[in-house]
């Protein structure tokens, strides 16, 4: 876990190259009650040619009054606006830290994440200054309470039909709010629960192929 920037982070590069070459830059964020660790295991099965970046969300998660395990990005849900809004804030700082900290090609990023992550992929996606190549969004939502400037930017949504956490209508709905808004959507459904699988991977490699 690296801490030189506004949020600690893990670095994964499957080519192994230096941090002075430029690579394609992937940021995946986290779910709820996990940490940057969670999904870092992907990186390979993703792609051999980027630079992965794994952030840690800001906050413990404590599920009762003491006791807490993982980290989390916001609290409750629908997500607590006070919450959110900090972890906006740093998330922002941290995608500005960490395209300066590491160099990729212009408009060679892409911001993903899982559940909640793939909640604050949208949320601050539309929201950031560094250019982005697209957004991935696996088993997550959209936060509609205050919705971010939207533009055409390629946006791959992954869920699954058996999900007992983020049910599957949540994936629907926020396809149908960002094409409504001009969004290119990308969008898959598979049979499984709350997580990743083998199919679901390919299908995100496959979208970074394209937009990388």
């Amino acid at each position: 876990m690296l801490s030189d920037l506004s949020l600690p982070y893990v670095l994964k590069v499957p080519s192994r190259r230096p941090d002075i070459d430029e690579l394609p830059l992937v940021v995946v964020l986290h779910g709820r009650g996990a940490d940057a660790n969670d999904l870092s295991d992907l990186a390979p099965y993703l792609g051999e040619d980027y630079r992965f970046v794994f952030p840690n969300a800001p906050k413990p998660f404590q599920p009762m009054p003491g006791y807490s395990f993982g980290y989390t990005w916001f609290d409750g849900w629908p997500a607590d606006h006070m919450s959110l809004t900090a972890s906006r804030k740093l998330l922002l700082q941290f995608l500005r830290e960490i395209t300066a900290r590491y160099p990729a090609p212009p408009g060679k990023v892409v911001l993903s994440g899982f559940s909640q992550g793939g909640l604050m992929s949208i949320d601050a996606g539309f929201r950031t200054e560094v250019e982005l190549a697209g957004i991935v969004v696996m088993s997550g939502a959209l936060y509609e309470q205050d919705l971010p400037p939207f533009r055409r930017l390629p946006v791959l949504i992954t869920h699954g039909t058996e999900d007992d956490v983020i049910p599957i209508l949540a994936a629907q709905r926020a396809r149908s709010v960002l094409e409504e808004q001009g969004v290119d959507v990308e969008y898959h459904e598979f049979l499984m629960g709350h997580q990743v699988s083998e199919e679901s991977m390919r299908t995100v490699a496959s979208f970074l192929e394209r937009v990388l």
